[in-house]
């Protein structure tokens, strides 16, 4: 090696040795924001939204959501002429799996045979229905020319991990087997959902191809939770805050996965998770600013870009989880209609 790689490498070992330490510095300064800070991140129109109840996540929030969401009436549809609706409960995946309850979504004045996307709600895992989405799932039909099909699947903690997966696989298998029925072209097949559910889209796309399953041709993750790790500036600046909060981010997954999975969890249980990124398919993540989700979902992002895997990525600042501009919602079903016919 001569005088000058020498002297390059030296340069480049110290640079990275600097940088390991502002990492370091920075992480351990770091502080749950007050809601006067939290207020300066969020967009001027909604920056009340700092200065609201902080929830406390136990049984008690679980059966009132749960209770909440059975007493939400199915809401009536603004563009119902233009889509056809189906309720149906079909076989679970494995011997014993209860029938899974879905909702397929078709568009009325499609020509010909249309893509599948597969849809789950959000709702940290524990609570969340058919209703949830209503709304969403009928427009993306129509304005992305798509076959949906919302999954009502099982909640944690109840049903932990892979139940809420299995019930989802189960359904991205029926609906390819009754392609005909509903008009799908199975070349065009898709997974997507919104915060829990984005994390059950982004596990069926890595069981599919664990198991040489169905090829999916894209996921759209909106705001997902990518990974576990509570370190991220996101989860600890955003601890203590209304509605989605970091503090709460190690008990959700603990619904999820089950005390006993908690310890030993499986790479395959949330999409970040995974080392290997080879072969997944066209990507679009959605995340918020404010959100305590933001950092793995980009940090998953930023490697499915390294990995050469086509990714879309917008995050939405000064917004919170779950919480996002009507832009938002025109550029996901732009999303799904560019992903899943390029």
């Amino acid at each position: 090696m001569n005088r000058l790689s020498t002297l390059s490498l030296v340069m480049l070992m110290a640079c990275t040795a600097v940088f390991a330490q502002q990492t370091k510095k920075q992480k351990n300064t770091l502080r749950p924001l007050t809601a006067a800070e939290v207020s300066t991140r969020l967009s001027p129109e909604i920056k009340l939204l700092a200065f609201g109840p902080v929830s406390k996540l136990d049984s008690a929030f679980i059966a009132n959501a749960r209770k909440a969401d059975k007493a939400r009436p199915t809401p009536k549809l603004k563009n119902a002429d233009s889509v056809e609706i189906s309720d149906l409960n079909i076989p679970g995946l494995e011997k014993g799996d209860p029938l899974v309850p879905i909702r397929v979504y078709r568009p009325k004045y499609a020509n010909g045979n249309v893509p599948l996307l597969v849809w789950f709600h959000g709702g940290g895992f524990i609570a969340g229905n058919l209703t949830s989405d209503h709304q969403a799932c009928a427009t993306m039909s129509i304005r992305s020319q798509v076959v949906v099909i919302s999954v009502d699947y099982r909640l944690a903690p109840e049903h932990v991990f892979p139940a809420g997966v299995n019930d989802g696989y189960s359904t991205l298998l029926w609906g390819i087997s009754n392609a005909k029925t509903y008009g799908i072209d199975t070349a065009k097949v898709g997974v997507g959902g919104g915060s829990a559910g984005a994390a059950i889209a982004g596990s069926i796309v890595l069981k599919a191809r664990a198991e040489k399953g169905p090829k999916i041709k894209a996921q759209l993750l909106v705001f997902p939770p990518a990974d576990m790790d509570t370190t991220h500036v996101s989860v600890v600046e955003l601890w203590n805050i209304p509605g989605v909060k970091g503090a709460d981010m190690t008990r959700y997954l603990k619904y999820y996965l089950g005390e006993k999975q908690y310890k030993n969890v499986p790479e395959h249980a949330l999409p970040g998770l995974t080392k290997n990124l080879k072969g997944l398919p066209p990507t679009y993540i959605l995340t918020c600013g404010v959100d305590p989700l933001r950092d793995g979902a980009l940090l998953y992002a930023q490697r499915l870009i390294d990995a050469g895997i086509f990714t879309e990525l917008h995050n939405y600042a000064g917004y919170p989880h779950g919480f996002v501009p009507e832009r938002a919602n025109t550029e996901l079903y732009y999303m799904a209609k560019k992903l899943l016919n390029q």
